[in-house]
Parts: structure tokens; sequence; C-alpha cells
């Protein structure tokens, strides 16, 4: 225990040793409410859920772990606007302990807050960042820290996670976490959910789990096949492929794999990182439990079991998912306690399974379900929504209605439109009378035009975050010494 300045008696967690990386990425699969693409968006980080930005949720996840320091990552564009909002998110937090403590003075558990640091890294990939961590950053480490996304959402406390590393064999750098969809998502095409096939060795006996290897589709249709190395086989002759795990991004580690960094120069070189993205660094460390004759340190793997609730908002199909799990969560709470209103015939009804922000006006015999309606919001009269995602300051006339949309920021929907299943970009302007179905709504704009003609448009697919986690070339010359297909010495 610590004793405060105050005189009062501060309470900590044991052994607080890690560090929180919360890594911001450009969010282009969230195209067009991120900026990732066009910067009529809004950075990943900030898009909301529930009308709070999601690194909010990722926020809220470390200061149940206790983590004393918070390094949140972001690129130079996107650094002042996810500063105010960390700077929002911490002056909230602590009027609302002002709150509590004045209501409870006598309270006597009251536990710091984690240290949150905004840091800018001008980069589009994670591997970069991990490279200027390690270089300049290592000194503020604790001796373990674990590495998040921006995005996830999960019921799953901290601890759980925590206890799992710390319980990890001997020989483990990390522990890599993975989880299995559990969304009601139709994704016939692995558009959604990319399928990724993951391979790891199961030991029954000690109950461990294994990383050896990562492929992705584009690694299979590059080389028309799965490779599997002859020298993982002997060493791990117990192995599983599985096509059904995703990757939550989340990794815990040892200050040791900056070691193993620093003990191979030629190797971790900064082109080494440039051209990868944080998993495949962990890939390539987990190889090297196998392609080498003498025993080398290990990666371990958590699968999340089925009855934890984990996504990852990396994508506007789950972004729509986790509002609506989140207002059916508020309907529940509000029939507990009774809070159903019953509106007039002549008003608007906003039913207890939607969330309205503030300063919005509805106009009359308007219908609201199922859907999240940001601040300052404009709404005409007989309007009807239905499982839409709509951000601040847009504006929709009359008679309008709108089913499974997003909408972004300061957008204007003319009356008598309808759109089924449409995303429409920031700024935009509906004309009036306009229908569509399944239909992206950009901004007449040559931004985000790529050479050869590609439009965001069409890249959108080929621009997801999971070809951002993973890229098509493969190591060969890493095998180069190996050519008995046994062990590489």
């Amino acid at each position: 225990m610590i004793p405060s300045k105050a005189g009062k008696t501060k309470l900590y967690p044991i052994d607080m040793e890690f560090t929180a990386i919360i890594f911001c990425g450009q969010g282009k699969s969230l195209f067009p409410i991120s900026s990732g693409v066009r910067s009529t968006g809004i950075p990943k980080a900030l898009i909301p859920i529930g009308n709070r930005p999601m690194i909010e949720y990722v926020l809220d996840w470390c200061q149940l772990g206790f983590f004393p320091h918070v390094i949140v990552v972001s690129n130079d564009d996107d650094y002042d606007g996810i500063k105010d909002a960390v700077d929002n998110y911490q002056s909230a937090r602590k009027n609302k302990k002002e709150g509590e403590e004045s209501v409870e003075e006598d309270k006597e558990e009251n536990v710091e807050d984690c240290m949150i640091e905004v840091v800018a890294i001008n980069t589009d990939h994670s591997g970069p960042i991990l490279f200027e961590l390690y270089k300049n950053w290592f000194n503020k480490f604790m001796e373990n820290f674990v590495i998040l996304p921006c995005d996830f959402m999960t019921n799953l406390p901290p601890q759980v996670l925590i206890e799992a590393y710390r319980n990890r064999d001997d020989n483990d750098l990390g522990l890599l976490i993975q989880y299995k969809n559990q969304l009601n998502i139709e994704d016939k095409k692995n558009k959604i959910f990319p399928k990724h096939y993951t391979i790891y060795s199961q030991d029954d006996v000690e109950d461990k789990l294994t990383l050896l290897d990562i492929y992705n589709q584009q690694d299979i249709e590059f080389h028309k096949s799965l490779q599997i190395r002859t020298q993982m086989c002997w060493r791990y002759p117990n192995s599983v492929i599985s096509t059904k795990l995703l990757n939550s991004s989340i990794f815990l580690g040892s200050t040791n794999i900056f070691d193993i960094f620093k003990e191979n120069p030629n190797k971790f070189t900064q082109s080494y990182f440039k051209s990868r993205s944080m998993t495949k660094i962990i890939r390539d460390l987990a190889r090297r439990s196998w392609k080498h004759s003498s025993i080398k340190q290990t990666i371990g793997i958590l699968i999340l079991p089925q009855q934890v609730e984990f996504l990852r908002c990396n994508n506007l199909s789950v972004l729509m998912e986790a509002n609506r799990q989140l207002m059916k969560q508020q309907a529940k709470v509000k029939a507990q306690q009774q809070q159903v209103k019953q509106a007039s015939k002549t008003e608007a009804h906003v039913g207890v399974d939607s969330l309205v922000g503030d300063n919005c006006t509805l106009g009359e015999k308007t219908n609201v379900k199922t859907t999240v309606i940001g601040k300052n919001c404009t709404i005409g009269k007989r309007v009807k929504l239905t499982g839409c995602l709509i951000l601040n300051n847009v504006i929709i006339e009359d008679d309008v209605q709108l089913e499974n949309c997003i909408i972004g920021n300061d957008v204007i929907i003319h009356s008598k439109c309808k759109l089924i299943n449409c995303n429409v970009e920031s700024t935009n302007e509906i004309l009036k009378g306009t229908l569509a179905k399944g239909d992206t709504l950009v901004c007449l704009t040559l931004e985000g035009l790529q050479e050869g003609g590609t439009g965001v448009l069409e890249s959108d697919e080929s621009e997801a975050e999971s070809s951002e986690e993973y890229s098509t070339d493969y190591d060969e010359e890493e095998y180069d010494d190996n050519d008995d297909g046994l062990f590489g010495y």
C-alpha cells in the first residue's frame, strides 16, 4: 500500500508489472466512416459505439487491469483528435470519482487510475510501431507488456489473460490471444472474417498450446498450397491446423523479446520491421521454436472459450452488430427498471433499444428502432429509422426511410429518400427521392484514388485490415540452410 499526498491510504493491486500499448490503426475497412481512405472520415479509434469512442471501451478494460502505464499510439494526422478524446475520458473519470467520493466520504478503497500517454508514430503498419517502441521507449516499459488494438469489446476481465500469461511455460516469450466468431453475420465469401490458417501444437498432458505458424488466404493462393515444413513436423508431431481462429491482435509478452532483437541485429533491422505487421513479427518469433536445431523460446497461444463475449469492430458489419448488442442490453436494463414510457400518437417514438444523443430534435410521427443517433442531429417528420448508426450533426428531412444504414458526420438526407443497407460518407448530401440498396454513397472527389485507376470503392476490400495484419510474401531465405528438409543449423 502506498500513501497518497492527501494522507489517505490507497490500495493498489499486487504485481502491477504490465505496460499496456494500444495501437490505433487507420481502419481502412471501416470506409467511408473512418479517415483511413479519405479525410472526410474520423480516426478509427474515435468511431462511436453507443455514442462513445470505441477506444474508451479499451481504456475501461485497461482500468480493470490496473495497468500503471498505458501508451496510446496513433499516427500524426490522428494525434490531436485522439489526444483530446483521451483527455476528455480522463476528465470524465476524475469527475465521476470525485462525485462518488463526495457521496461516500468514508470509502475505504481508492484505486489509482492508469497513467495514459498518447504518442504519435507516423506509419501505416504496426511493425514500425514496435520498432519505435523497442528503440526509444524500452526504458519506460515494465517487465512485461500487453499490446492491444483500439477496436475490441469483451466481457472477459483482463486478470484472466494476465493469469494465463503468468502460468505460461517458462520457455514462452509471450502469449497470443485468438478467438472464434460468435456473431450471427452471414459471410459466405470470408470478406467480413478473412480465413487464416493457424498452426499450433496441442499438448494434452500439460494443457499447453504453442503457436507454430500463421498463413492467410493470400499466402495459400500465391503458393497454390499450404506449406508445412518438415522440421516443424519432426519437432511438433501433434499439430493442429485451424481455419476458424480469428486474430484478436492482443499479445502479452516479456521484454526478453527485445533481447532477441538485440542479439540478432542483422535480421531485426529497421527495414525488417517496416515491411511487417506485429502479427507477422510474432509469427517469425514462433517459427524459431522449430526452425533451429537447438531448442529456442516459444510463443504460447490462448483460444478464448465460446462462453466469452469478444468482438473486434474492424469492419462495418461488426461495428453495426456491436451497436445492436449494446442497444439490446440497454433495452433489458430499461425493462427491468420499468423506464418504458408510452408516447402519444403524434410525437416521435424512440424504442427502448435505441439511443439518442444530446441536442437532437425528432419530428412528429418519427419512429426509431434499434438505432443509435449521435449529437446535434435534426430528424424530420414521419421518418423511419431501423437498425441504423447515425453520427453527429446529421440532418434528415421528412418522410425518409433508413434501414441498416451507417450515416457519417454532417450528412444531409433530403426528403422522401429510402436507403437500405447503405453507408453514407461524411459531409455527403443525398438528393430528394433517392432510392438505394446495398450501396456506398460517397462524395464526388478524387481523394483516395490509387494509381492504375483503382478507386476507393474498388479497393476497399483489398485494403481491409485483415490484409494489414498479414502480408503475402514468405521469408524463404529463412530456410536456405535447410535443404535436407530436417533441421537448420
